[in-house]
């Protein structure tokens, strides 16, 4: 399950779970059973997908290769060796770009990893006077990192239709009927308990509120979809590039139409998402502190 998806979905098991632990509350609303058993139902279906995506996708969204591991060992010890002297002269826009983990080049797409790691290169190299410590041998050593990786085969075009043809729209779905169901629940506590037990209608709140794994940073979780798709297509555009202009972070969407950027400045930012034969979108979002936003963008063909 993609992780912005897994973060939701802690959320549904969260309201399951206050399900049962006010039981007498919430059964003394009538029209709360209906949403109850619609959450579980969603519950279970969301399992039964993801056990569908999860073996279809083995060995496509976890590239493990010798190459990329490589690359990717590289790119986090000379990106934290590089770190300290970004701190000491507090220049904080490099240490969030060099702040990275190395799940984050593991789980990305080849695309992604590569631009992760080219990034950090790029960094280094652009400001010899602050990362005095580097080395040429190191940039050398991590530049062959990512050109050995940047060689090896891509997956054939068998192996991504597969991925495209998983129960990746139908999980989406079953997500927007849980939101539904919670949505109407939360409703029916309000208009039972405001007044009275105010606190449990809090607690309800609480449940819902997306906890992000890890330490809480700044992001932006893109879902591009096509505005007329043909007749039984796949709906989701991929190798749509989003870019945050003020921050110069972007990223390419996936094969599931789902870009994601993490660690950045806060603030309010022009994101841009372009591809050829698109029409290019702006966007203006907020982006609070510590909090990952997510937006869904038609993208229609040029005429």
């Amino acid at each position: 399950m993609l992780k912005h998806l897994r973060w939701k979905f802690n959320t549904f098991k969260k309201i399951q779970t206050y399900n049962v632990d006010h039981a007498p509350d919430v059964n003394a609303i009538p029209e709360y059973a209906a949403d109850k058993t619609a959450l579980n139902t969603a519950v279970l279906n969301i399992e039964a997908d993801d056990v569908i995506i999860t073996a279809n996708n083995k060995g496509i969204t976890e590239d493990t290769t010798a190459a990329k591991i490589d690359m990717v060992d590289t790119t986090y010890q000379f990106a934290h060796k590089a770190l300290p002297k970004a701190r000491a002269a507090n220049a904080n826009e490099l240490v969030e770009k060099l702040d990275i983990e190395p799940y984050e080049i593991t789980k990305a797409s080849k695309s992604e990893a590569l631009a992760i790691s080219r990034g950090v290169k790029k960094v280094i190299e652009d400001h010899p006077l602050i990362f005095t410590n580097i080395e040429a041998e190191d940039l050398a050593e991590l530049g062959d990192s990512i050109t050995h990786y940047d060689a090896e085969q891509s997956k054939p075009a068998t192996a991504i239709e597969t991925k495209k043809i998983t129960s990746h729209e139908h999980i989406i779905e079953e997500f927007k009927n849980g939101e539904a169901a919670i949505e109407n629940m939360q409703d029916h506590l309000i208009g039972k308990y405001y007044k009275s037990k105010r606190s449990l209608i809090k607690e309800f709140k609480n449940c819902r509120a997306i906890e992000i794994d890890g330490v809480h940073h700044t992001g932006l979780i893109v879902t591009c979809k096509q505005a007329n798709p043909p007749a039984g297509a796949f709906p989701y555009e991929e190798n749509v590039l989003c870019k945050i202009v003020e921050r110069n972070r972007e990223v390419l969407t996936d094969i599931n139409g789902i870009g994601t950027i993490i660690k950045f400045k806060g603030g309010t930012c022009h994101v841009e998402f372009s591809k050829v034969g698109l029409v290019t979108k702006t966007m203006v979002i907020m982006f609070r502190k510590g909090h990952i936003e997510e937006v869904e963008v038609v993208m229609e063909r040029v005429s």
